[in-house]
């Protein structure tokens, strides 16, 4: 009876050695695999800080065009506010379009003029 019992346990023990170098191969291609998925997600966090950098930087430009806009908006309703014609407040804003464009050395209409002098005096 003692040898069957000295088998049985020697089966055990070859059965658990077995088991152990299996699981040894198992969790050395599972680390492979948490190496790969590391380094994807390390890359995916820098596309992703890439991408709110560029969003920022957009919402800033945004932000600036909306600024340059109301400034314009305000200098249009200075201009119509006056007691001027609607002539002058259209010569004021093509005046304003070529200065925009840099054209600063065009002469300018009496009525652009007028327009001038009229804001200038608020």
């Amino acid at each position: 009876m003692g040898y069957i019992l000295y088998g049985f346990l020697g089966l055990m023990l070859a059965l658990l050695w077995w088991q152990n170098d299996t699981l040894q191969d198992e969790l050395k291609e599972q680390h492979s695999i948490n190496l790969l998925a590391t380094k994807a997600n390390k890359k995916w966090q820098d596309e992703i800080e890439k991408l709110n950098l560029e969003f920022s930087k957009g919402l800033e430009s945004l932000s600036e065009l909306k600024s340059k806009k109301e400034i314009e908006r305000v200098y249009v309703k200075e201009v119509s506010n006056n007691t001027n014609s609607c002539i002058d407040a259209i010569n004021a804003v093509y005046e304003r379009l070529q200065y925009q464009r840099g054209d600063n050395n065009t002469s300018a209409s009496p009525s652009t003029k007028d327009t001038k002098a009229a804001l200038h005096t608020k």
